[in-house]
């Protein structure tokens, strides 16, 4: 009898260790995922902050190194290849004191399409500025007939009031090697031009070297909030600037003359970070 109390004794025993051990097991384990997790998390947010922290330098060089190299209407691409040349080696440097290889896959200055971020793939049919009370100037330039669309693909700039109408258009497209543009109010054309020009300045009505085009355009906006729009951007290349002031009193200016699109990568331990490719158009667009 006594053999058997110390048996159950020993069978209790050893359920109680084993009950533990379960316990322990259990919290260390779970230990170890919050830690894993945790380390992912963590790992998580600091390729989001390399992602848009290298982002965003990169563009500013890019643009720093365009407002060095240009020179009135012309771009010294020497200099501004040097100039992104001296921040990829700085960039190389910094990094690999945090363990990281950086790369710059550096590109040369292209001619802008007229989608939203200059790309030919970019979005083709996108709102400039919205809201504007006047616009001031309202330049196009580099525009090339080779680079335009057919007629059933025009490029075509949109002036809409608030209610949604279109109170001005201008269409351009390629007409046997000239430039087609048109001009329309809300339901008719107001003028066109079939020519080899290249620069326009619509709020001026000239066509460079200068001749005077009626472009309706002062006449069609005064007295409207209105919006501008580009369509089919993809259908075309060149350069533009707009400015002027918002309804809110609030000016407003947009520039872009080049598009560049480079690569960046951010590698460690073997591992890629990141990999991504940036359009940045330039110069850089305020309000």
């Amino acid at each position: 009898m006594k053999k058997m109390n110390e048996a159950g004794q020993i069978i209790l025993i050893a359920g109680f260790i084993i009950g533990i051990g379960i316990v322990v097991l259990t919290v260390m384990l779970n230990n170890i995922v919050y830690a894993s997790n945790t380390a992912s998390e963590s790992s998580i947010e600091t390729n989001v902050f390399d992602y848009s922290n290298v982002v965003k330098i990169t563009t500013e060089a890019y643009e720093k190194a365009y407002v060095d190299a240009r020179n009135g209407s012309s771009i010294d691409g020497n200099k501004f290849n040097s100039y992104m040349a001296n921040y990829s080696e700085r960039m190389i440097k910094s990094y690999s004191l945090s363990g990281f290889i950086f790369s710059l896959e550096n590109d040369t200055l292209q001619d802008a399409y007229f989608t939203e971020n200059g790309l030919a793939g970019g979005n083709d049919d996108w709102t400039v500025f919205e809201r504007i009370n006047q616009t001031d100037y309202f330049l196009l330039g580099r525009l090339n007939a080779s680079s335009l669309g057919n007629e059933s693909n025009k490029f075509v700039i949109e002036v809409n009031n608030q209610s949604g109408s279109t109170i001005w258009s201008a269409a351009f497209f390629n007409s046997s090697g000239n430039v087609n543009l048109t001009i329309y109010d809300s339901n008719s054309v107001l003028n066109t031009k079939n020519d080899t020009f290249t620069d326009i300045n619509i709020t001026y009505n000239q066509i460079y070297n200068p001749n005077d085009f009626a472009f309706y355009f002062n006449s069609q906006t005064a007295g409207q909030t209105y919006s501008i729009k580009f369509i089919n951007g993809s259908q075309a290349t060149g350069t533009f600037m707009i400015s002027g002031d918002l309804v809110n009193g609030d000016p407003f200016y947009i520039e872009r003359v080049n598009v560049v699109n480079s690569t960046i990568k951010l590698n460690k331990n073997g591992h890629l970070e990141i990999n991504t490719t940036i359009p940045v158009t330039l110069p850089k667009g305020q309000i």
